[in-house]
């Protein structure tokens, strides 16, 4: 799926859901989910949405506590 064509509800689910994984596997989000992306005991459905949740964890950067979020 191109990023392109996706809504807005499923890029923020999405980030929501690569920013829950940091919380939990830290440094080693991408060899987890790039695990579970190649895992061939899931069906097809799940494979394609942990590759989409791994695109997005590439590119992840978490917050820093000195990072303002103001503009």
């Amino acid at each position: 799926m191109l990023t392109l064509f996706e809504t807005r509800d499923r890029r923020v689910k999405d980030l929501l859901e690569v920013r829950r994984l940091h919380t939990k596997y830290g440094d080693e989000l991408v060899a987890v989910l790039g695990k579970r992306a190649s895992d061939r005991s899931m069906d097809d459905r799940d494979r394609r949405h942990w590759k989409r949740i791994l695109r997005k964890a590439h590119k992840y950067t978490p917050p820093t506590p000195n990072r303002s979020t103001a503009p």
